[in-house]
C-alpha cells in the first residue's frame, strides 16, 4: 500500500510530507538506514492498520504512503522535539512537534472510535507507535542485530566466493 495511491495529489501530499522533514532525518539516519525504516514502517503500519480492521469488522481498503511519512515524521519529532511542523492546508502557521504529534494521535483515535473512513487511522497509530519504540531503544537493538546479520552474511558470502 506504501507505493500505491487513490489520485495523484494523494501521491503529492505525502511526498510533500515527506521532503518537508525527509532530508533532515536522512542526514541523521543515513540513507541505508533511513529506506530501511520507511520500507520496515511501511509494512508495519499496514499490518497495524489490518489488525485495526480485522477487529472492528471493517472492510475498507488502506492505499497510499501515510503510515510510513507518519512514522518518519514521529521519528522526526521526538529525535527533535523543538522542530516546528507545517501542515499543507494551513499555510503559515507552524506547530511544535509533540503538540502535532499529540494532535494527530487525537485525530485518529477519534476517527477509529467514531469510525472514520478518510484515513487508515489504526495504520497511523501503528505507525505512531513504532516510531516510539524506535525511538525508544529499539534502534539500539535493530542495530546489534544488523552487525550480526551483515556479519553472518559477509560470512556465508565469502564461502561462496573462495
Amino acid at each position: 500500500a506504501a507505493f500505491s495511491h487513490i489520485t495523484i495529489p494523494h501521491l503529492f501530499f505525502n511526498m510533500f510530507a515527506l521532503f518537508s522533514f525527509g532530508p533532515k532525518l536522512v542526514a541523521a539516519l543515513g540513507e541505508e538506514n533511513f529506506v530501511a525504516c520507511y520500507l520496515s514502517s511501511a509494512v508495519l503500519s499496514s499490518l497495524g492498520g489490518m489488525l485495526f480492521k480485522l477487529a472492528a469488522t471493517s472492510t475498507t481498503p488502506s492505499l497510499g504512503a501515510s503510515g510510513a511519512v507518519l512514522f518518519l515524521a514521529s521519528t522526526t519529532a521526538l529525535i527533535w522535539p523543538h522542530a516546528q511542523f507545517g501542515i499543507i492546508f494551513l499555510p503559515f502557521i507552524s506547530f511544535p512537534a509533540p503538540q502535532l504529534l499529540l494532535g494527530i494521535v487525537a485525530l485518529d483515535i477519534t476517527g477509529l472510535v467514531l469510525r472514520w473512513k478518510v484515513f487508515d487511522h489504526g495504520a497511523h497509530l501503528a505507525a505512531v507507535a513504532t516510531a516510539v519504540v524506535f525511538c525508544s531503544g529499539g534502534a539500539s537493538v535493530m542495530a546489534r542485530y544488523q552487525d550480526q546479520v551483515v556479519k553472518q552474511w559477509r560470512q556465508v558470502r565469502s564461502n561462496f566466493v573462495n
